[in-house]
């Protein structure tokens, strides 16, 4: 009797001590399983992985445009994939304002562009027609040829555009003028809308004036080169009292902060 219980024993003493060895192999294996598996997401998977582009904050630019700009066929891996070049290209697109390319972990490629908006438009030369050349607010002219979608964007005249084209620039002293119209259209587009044209006038000694002509009356307001809100504010407010004196007002000229008209003279 105490034969068989001490062989009882010994029975319970050797599973024992094969439980221990069994979930070490099993840890062992399930180890080795995931080693092998993080290796292939880690190295397998993005040196022969072709790239999945997706495009981001570009509504008039598609996919296929994108790659015809990039020359991205879609068969490019993805770990030997060049952002820095196939950002330049797109950079040097005209309409787009900023480019960034980014490559996410195993295959992604996310491609997000800032287009360019419209704050004026211009008139220019090109093949003996006169056309719409559209500017944004660093003074790059981005569309020749097509007028935005946008409405009640002011003109610009006392430029000449000769034989213009997408990418060109305005020189930088008219720079802040549309940066103050891109505010203007951002914070009161309404009271932009009141503007139908904006003529630059070159200063005999560097620099310029202003002369807008307003909607609703045939008269041009000559102002100094700040056109803020503030100024276009008062601009409207001098265009209302003038209005009032039921005279035949061709001219007002507001700077320098004092108000002088000139009555249209009779033609006989």
């Amino acid at each position: 009797m105490s034969e068989v219980f001490m062989f009882a024993e010994e029975e319970k003493i050797q599973t024992a001590n094969w439980k221990p060895v069994v979930l070490k192999v099993l840890i062992a294996i399930l180890a080795v399983f995931l080693l092998a598996e993080f290796a292939f997401y880690l190295l397998v998977i993005p040196t022969t992985s072709t790239i999945r582009m997706t495009i981001q904050g570009s509504s008039s630019v598609g996919y296929d445009e994108i790659c015809a700009i990039t020359g991205i066929t879609g068969r490019e891996k993805w770990f030997s994939f060049d952002t820095v070049s196939n950002a330049a290209r797109l950079a040097s697109y005209p309409r787009f304002e900023s480019v960034s390319i980014e490559k996410k972990f195993p295959d992604k490629i996310v491609v997000t562009v800032t287009e360019r908006q419209p704050v004026a438009i211009g008139f220019g030369t090109l093949n003996n027609k006169t056309v719409p050349v559209v500017i944004d607010r660093n003074g790059v002219v981005f569309s020749v040829g097509f007028l935005p979608d946008t409405n009640n964007l002011p003109v610009i005249t006392g430029i000449r555009f000769e034989n213009p084209e997408a990418g060109m620039r305005l020189h930088n002293q008219l720079v802040p003028l549309l940066q103050e119209l891109h505010e203007l259209e951002s914070r009161n587009s309404v009271l932009l809308s009141s503007v139908s044209e904006i003529k630059i006038e070159p200063k005999t000694y560097g620099g310029y004036d202003l002369i807008i002509y307003p909607v609703h009356m045939p008269v041009r307001v000559k102002t100094d080169r700040s056109l803020n809100e503030d100024a276009l504010q008062y601009m409207m407010l001098v265009l209302d009292v003038v209005q009032d004196l039921e005279l035949d007002v061709e001219e007002i000229d507001i700077r320098a902060g004092t108000v002088a008209y000139r009555v249209r003279e009779d033609v006989l």
